[in-house]
This record gives structure tokens, C-alpha cells and sequence, in this order.
């Protein structure tokens, strides 16, 4: 991926960010994407959702979200509850958990939010 992306993605485009997302995060599934600019979205948006007990009722959904910005960038969240949208909150039942800065690249997303996501699991270590 790199900086000549529009917010918007071609086929072949969406087919190579999907491959890249279920390789870094093969745990998580059912990816779905969006690739339109709406009310909810700048354009191009991709989610995988883990779901941590799938036989409960009410088990635990975490979504892993990436998006290219307004300003042509890259961002990476992790949210519980539902994916990361313009209009996320949570009041709705959703809640952003991390966020990554803006990047240049799909691949510096990635790997800037499995770094918070490091960060934020070893605080709750005792070790």
C-alpha cells in the first residue's frame, strides 16, 4: 500500500488490504469492508471481529478496524462492542479501546496498533 490510494479502493486494492488484515490478525474473523463515502464513513473502512465465547448469548465482540482518513491516511482501532464508524460511541454499546495515529501505509497501521495492543495487555500484568 502506499500514499497514491484515494479513500476509495479498487478491487484488486480491497483483495490485497484483506489478505494483509486476516495475516496480522488471523483470530479474528468474518471481515467486512466498506468502500463508499457516506454519512458514516470517509471512505474505505475494513473490520474483523473476536468473538471470546462464541456458545454465550452475550459473549464479547472486539473489533479490529482499519480506515483511510480524510486525509488519505491509514488509522487502526481496536473497539469492543461493534467496528470503529464515524458515529461510534460509547452510549451506543460500543467502545473505542485504542486508536493509532495516522500513518502512511496499511502495514505502519498494523503494526502500530499491535504495539498499543501489547502496551495496554502487559499493563495488566503483575509480573
Amino acid at each position: 500500500m502506499n500514499n497514491e490510494f484515494n479513500l476509495l479502493l479498487t478491487q484488486a486494492q480491497i483483495e490485497q488490504v484483506l489478505s494483509q488484515v486476516k495475516a496480522a490478525f488471523p483470530f479474528f474473523t468474518d471481515w467486512e469492508y466498506n468502500n463508499e463515502k457516506d454519512a458514516e464513513y470517509f471512505g474505505f473502512s475494513v473490520w474483523g471481529k473476536l468473538v471470546t465465547n462464541p456458545e454465550e448469548l452475550m459473549s464479547r465482540r472486539f473489533f479490529i478496524t482499519f480506515d483511510k482518513s480524510h486525509e488519505n491516511k491509514w488509522q487502526g482501532c481496536l473497539t469492543i462492542g461493534q467496528h470503529s464508524y464515524l458515529w461510534s460511541s460509547a452510549d451506543m454499546g460500543d467502545a473505542h479501546l485504542l486508536d493509532t495515529e495516522p500513518t502512511e501505509t496499511l502495514e505502519e497501521a498494523i503494526v502500530a496498533l499491535k504495539a498499543n495492543m501489547l502496551e495496554l495487555f502487559r499493563s495488566f500484568s503483575v509480573v
